[in-house]
Parts: C-alpha cells; sequence; structure tokens
C-alpha cells in the first residue's frame, strides 16, 4: 500500500498538469462586442458609437443615433447565424455566420462590410 500511495500521487500530478479545455469566457460579453462591431461595418460607423440595451426574448437590442434620431438595431440568432435588422432599415435584414473559437475565447460574425467601412472583420475575445 505504501508504494501504490506514490504511483498514486505522480498519475495525479501528471494528470492535473496535462492541457485541457481551455478556461471560460464570459461568452455573452463577448458576443456582444462582436455584434457592435458588426453593427459597425453594416452601417460605415464605429463600434463605440452603439450602446447595449440588453436581451429581449433572446434578441440581443442595441441603440444608436441613425439619420436623424436614435434607433434600436436587434440581433437575432438562428442557430450559427446572427441576423441584423432595424426599423430604419425598412426590411433590410443583412446575416452572418457566427464562428466560436472556444480554445481561444473568441466570437467572430463572418460578414461582408460596406465599401465605407473601416473594419474588415467582427472578431472579440476575452477570457473569465
Amino acid at each position: 500500500m505504501k508504494r501504490l500511495f506514490p504511483i498514486f500521487l505522480i498519475a495525479a500530478l501528471a494528470w492535473a498538469g496535462l492541457p485541457g479545455r481551455a478556461a471560460a469566457f464570459d461568452e455573452q460579453s463577448v458576443m456582444i462586442c462582436a455584434f457592435r462591431q458588426a453593427l459597425a461595418m453594416l452601417t460605415c460607423k464605429t463600434p463605440d458609437k452603439y450602446s447595449f440595451v440588453g436581451v429581449r426574448d433572446g434578441v440581443y437590442v442595441f441603440n444608436s443615433h441613425f439619420a436623424k434620431g436614435f434607433a434600436d438595431f436587434y440581433v437575432q440568432l438562428n442557430g450559427d447565424l446572427a441576423i441584423f435588422s432595424s426599423r430604419v432599415w425598412h426590411g433590410r435584414m443583412p446575416s452572418g455566420r457566427i464562428v466560436k473559437d472556444y480554445a481561444a475565447g473568441c466570437v467572430q460574425i463572418i460578414i461582408d462590410p460596406l465599401p465605407c467601412s473601416s473594419f474588415h472583420t467582427a472578431r472579440c475575445c476575452g477570457s473569465q
């Protein structure tokens, strides 16, 4: 029995030292950041112009000054797609594919930026 204890101890320490799944990251905060960048790409603004309002029934709601006043912008999730909409867009609903990299703690929204956009990728990373 005395010989088995050191073996179990060494095995436990070796197992604990093995690389495992990446540390958890705050997925919602990273998604909000990526959605803010995607909205900026779709409207030729900077991400800081969008205020996160909250999540209503699974829909992310942002607010920004657009045209002559403030407007709400919505991001609805459908599987790995993010569908962007707003009343000021008169039915236009661009979408982007959500790519989650759990190992790196990153979320990327793949959309086609407008030519006037200064951003070419909507990607945010975070940790714990």
